[in-house]
């Protein structure tokens, strides 16, 4: 079984993907022991207790506000006792299970993926109300946690426009669920939401997905003109205020790039190249490539102990 097809069961993934992918959220119910084999509050202990982990690998918020970043284990739990909620970033790269999860979604999704993780104290809403710049999954893992998804105030926002000025939307949440463990809350990009933990404490993995846009496709785009001459030569000088010149270069610059996007291979490198970008991370398969058969070069996936699906 897939793993998205895993996590959406029993809705069809194609259903999900033409009716709620990057259009509007969606709420999943899901078996209470679904994601006992993904993750749990004694691996979160020991992920806490026996790994060293940077500043900013946690960090906590209180009431919307970042609190001072600490690698002191006694100041953690001064914030756990105020009510912060606990952020581990970047989870996947610490533990094998998530590891396999996230793999596997960004193999069939096609898009870099990442996983962080939340633990928030009863009745505490760790952040306000904000929207992500990518996709997002909310796996519950324990406890139970009310969402409130609103709709995009700026349709597919960027990470360079979370500079200007915005507001969450004042009309009533068009989502508002409890997750329980084993459900599973997808909430598109820009959509803003917030969620406040139940009557216990709550434990849950957020997954990122962060898809390329049009505007990636003209970074790339920019990157592979820069191998031809004629556009890195510096534009003709402006003399005595006469810009015929500089129109008749840009004009052929033009042409030029015209002629570029109408090549098909110029558009099938680009999706080799992002098809070559977004594959796994994990190159090395042992013991299999210590077999004296084995390719020196040859790399297969790492087999880590994954999401058991049945």
């Amino acid at each position: 079984m897939q793993t998205l097809e895993y996590l959406l069961a029993p809705y069809s993934v194609d259903q999900f993907l033409s009716h709620y992918w990057t259009q509007q959220g969606f709420h999943c119910k899901g078996q209470p022991d679904k994601f006992q084999a993904l993750f749990s509050w004694n691996a979160l202990n020991y992920l806490l207790n026996y790994h060293r982990l940077s500043e900013s690998d946690v960090r906590f918020s209180l009431n919307g506000e970042s609190l001072p970043e600490s690698s002191d284990p006694q100041v953690w739990q001064t914030y756990l006792n105020q009510g912060a909620t606990l952020i581990v970033n970047g989870v996947h790269h610490r533990v094998p299970s998530i590891s396999g999860l996230v793999d596997d979604l960004r193999q069939e999704l096609g898009y870099r993926t990442h996983a962080n993780l939340y633990c928030s104290p009863s009745q505490q809403q760790g952040l306000t109300c904000h929207y992500d710049t990518h996709e997002v999954f909310i796996l519950q893992i324990d406890g139970a946690k009310e969402w409130f998804v609103y709709p995009e105030t700026m349709p597919s926002p960027t990470e360079a426009l979370r500079a200007l000025p915005q507001e969450p939307p004042q009309s009533p949440p068009y989502l508002k669920c409890v997750l329980q463990p084993g459900d599973v809350l997808y909430i598109p990009r820009g959509h803003w939401h917030y969620g406040i933990a139940c009557d216990r404490p709550s434990l849950h993995l957020t997954v990122g997905v962060t898809c390329l846009t049009g505007l990636d496709w003209l970074d790339w785009l920019q990157r592979d003109l820069q191998t031809q001459t004629e556009w890195r030569r510096s534009l003709p000088a402006i003399a005595n205020s006469d810009p015929s010149a500089l129109k008749a270069h840009l004009l052929t610059l033009k042409q030029q790039l015209i002629a570029a996007l109408e090549n098909p291979e110029c558009l099938q490198r680009y999706i080799d190249d992002l098809m070559g970008g977004e594959s796994s991370d994990a190159s090395i398969s042992l013991p299999t490539q210590l077999e004296t058969e084995a390719e020196p070069t040859q790399f297969a996936r790492l087999s880590l102990p994954s999401l058991k699906m049945k």
